[in-house]
């Protein structure tokens, strides 16, 4: 199939505008088939609400996503619904849904899917709060993560920001006590997980399936220094799910009450609320 009419939504500033070189290749390629297409590049600002406003005054066939799993949250926040397929062209820093969909596939192969391939899958996306994502949602230690590492400005890259701010939240973050589907808990972290993997390749929830209507579950207890540093190559390599400070289970609601702002992310976007209630929204077609 063919597609005729892209829209490409592009994240000049992914890994530190290495991304640019990908969007070049593959506007080379759709121009080479004779495509048309417009391109929407990603500010920080109203992105979703540009997505929107250019979705419903033009009938686009696809969308082509070039960037990280945030430029893909931006853009099925931006979404009127949900039959325009997605074409996903990993760009950013983690990658986490596109190492899921392709399997190792070379980003020379995933810049022409959208000419050499026929099959679509499903994947499912959720709501938080309103707020729709598509791989993970966390809360407690990586969502302190994730506030930290975009509030601030580093020299440095930002995989290598991002590892100082885990080794940082290790040795000094706080566990809330909060509550969980009714249950009052203390915790280190809160997992609620679609795909396998999240974080720039975490293996959160490694049973997880991106099409069951069901999340995968993770919440830690509050534990000590050394248990978190024994726990994090455990969870890097998904070898956690059967550990004493792990609970684990299947889901398809979530409802998490605190007393205070808790730090969280969607898809490594950051929020922070006191309240978050999350649910199955709807599936998306994806090209693969």
């Amino acid at each position: 199939m063919k597609y005729k009419n892209v829209l490409i939504v592009f994240n000049p500033a992914s890994q530190g505008g290495k991304s640019i070189d990908v969007f070049n290749n593959y506007l080379t390629i759709i121009k080479e088939e004779g495509s048309r297409y417009k391109v929407i590049e990603t500010s920080g600002k109203n992105d979703a609400k540009t997505i929107q406003k250019n979705i419903s005054s033009n009938s686009f066939d696809l969308i082509s996503i070039i960037g990280g799993d945030g430029t893909i949250n931006i853009t099925i926040n931006g979404l009127l619904n949900f039959d325009t397929p997605l074409h996903i062209i990993p760009a950013g820093t983690g990658n986490d849904l596109a190492r899921m969909l392709y399997s190792g596939l070379k980003i020379k192969a995933i810049l022409r899917l959208p000419f050499e391939s026929k099959k679509i899958t499903a994947v499912d996306i959720w709501s938080c709060n309103q707020i729709k994502f598509i791989n993970g949602f966390g809360a407690g230690f990586d969502g302190a993560i994730a506030k930290k590492t975009r509030s601030k400005t580093f020299l440095f890259s930002s995989k290598t920001k991002y590892w100082v701010e885990i080794l940082k939240q290790i040795l000094f973050f706080r566990s809330p006590k909060i509550e969980v589907n009714g249950q009052k808990t203390a915790i280190f972290m809160i997992a609620a997980a679609n795909g396998k993997d999240y974080g720039g390749g975490f293996q959160v929830a490694p049973l997880a399936k991106l099409n069951d209507k069901q999340l995968e579950f993770i919440q830690c207890k509050n534990i000590n220094t050394p248990l978190r540093l024994f726990y994090l190559p455990l969870v890097k390599a998904g070898k956690h799910l059967n550990k004493k400070a792990i609970n684990y289970k299947r889901v398809n609601e979530l409802k998490i009450k605190s007393n205070y702002p808790l730090p969280a992310h969607l898809d490594g976007e950051p929020l922070c609320e006191k309240n978050y209630h999350i649910k199955y929204e709807n599936k998306i077609r994806v090209l693969v």
